[in-house]
């Protein structure tokens, strides 16, 4: 598992730094060659080979029901979210649903105030949740893998999470739904998905906000990539609407970020679908991969949040939940180091 991390992360190549206001996009591509066929949510939602629903007729919120009944697995982005049936719900981990199956995969609501059948299915929200909250839940799933207790994540961080984006976005809604706060930003949210525009070969980002580095995203296929473009560059412009500041970025600083990523410990645990699922742990980072045959599908490192003075007076409730949960490990996962 070192050698696979360590080619992805040391075999990078950073094209030209894109830059729009206060956010700064260094597109990332790299020339490993991946034997593995699979289509994306969106595709196998439209294809109507893939669907969602309630795990039985009452229901479970930290889990739904996948059914792909076509002939290639399907890639599911961790935060992904999926609207309909009692409650929407955002994956808690990158998964791959295997051909001709039925799997339960893990999940966090997005929408508190609901627990009523809207439609029989789900459909694609054709967002993933913001940066922010994706850095703070996956430390919090990575915390309930350590203790044996699958990917769950802390459902009331997450609602508290939610709620204080829409406070600070100025959003309503009427069921606390994480997908209105989106739909409210969506005007500001295009404009960075028209600034950073997908470039040839690219399958992956390294996002800077304010001239700090946020997080990097890789997935293994450029065409795969293409489709979801959109949907990452808006989760991380999310972040960007939380404090605009001067942004001064160079690739020194990206190659800085790799090499610190790259020093995190790991540990790995079966899939809730195929593969293997790396979590990772250290002192500025926290990040996750899907690892399927041997192909690193989907990689993902966000930069820990290190003081409260970085967010906005309207997110205090946010930041207070977080020093309330301090992210503690109990046991080491130090099987090796990443390398570089």
């Amino acid at each position: 598992m070192e050698n696979i991390i360590g080619e992805i992360l040391g075999g990078l190549r950073f094209k030209r730094i894109m830059e729009f206001r206060n956010m700064a996009v260094l597109p990332i591509s790299h020339n490993i060659n991946y034997d593995i066929e699979y289509i994306t949510l969106k595709e196998g939602l439209d294809a109507g080979t893939l669907s969602f629903h309630e795990t039985n007729v009452n229901g479970s919120v930290p889990e739904l029901t996948a059914v792909n009944t076509g002939y290639l697995p399907v890639l599911i982005l961790d935060g992904e979210e999926l609207a309909g049936a009692k409650q929407n719900r955002a994956v808690n981990t990158t998964i791959m649903i295997p051909s001709l199956s039925k799997v339960n995969i893990p999940v966090s609501c997005t929408e508190q105030g609901r627990w009523s059948y809207s439609t029989k299915t789900f459909m694609d929200s054709d967002l993933i949740m913001s940066y922010r909250i994706r850095s703070t839940r996956s430390m919090s799933v990575t915390q309930n893998l350590v203790k044996e207790v699958g990917f769950f994540s802390d459902q009331i961080e997450l609602w508290e999470n939610i709620r204080t984006e829409a406070l600070f976005a100025h959003a309503s809604s009427p069921t606390g739904a994480m997908r209105d706060t989106f739909e409210h930003l969506r005007p500001k949210l295009e404009d960075y998905v028209k600034a950073f525009p997908l470039i040839e070969e690219q399958n992956g980002l390294l996002v800077f906000v304010n001239g700090n580095p946020v997080g990097m995203e890789m997935i293994s296929s450029p065409d795969k990539y293409k489709l979801l473009h959109a949907k990452l560059i808006r989760s991380y412009a999310t972040e960007a609407l939380y404090k605009e500041e001067e942004s001064n970025v160079t690739e020194e600083m990206a190659i800085n970020f790799i090499k610190e990523a790259a020093m995190c410990r790991f540990d790995s645990y079966p899939s809730a679908g195929l593969g293997k699922d790396y979590r990772f742990i250290g002192n500025k980072f926290v990040g996750s991969a899907l690892v399927v045959d041997g192909n690193v599908v989907h990689c993902a490192f966000f930069k820990k949040e290190q003081s409260s003075n970085e967010y906005p007076q309207e997110a205090t409730g946010m930041l207070d939940s977080r020093r309330r949960r301090k992210f503690r490990l109990n046991r080491d996962l130090t099987n090796g180091d990443l390398v570089f």
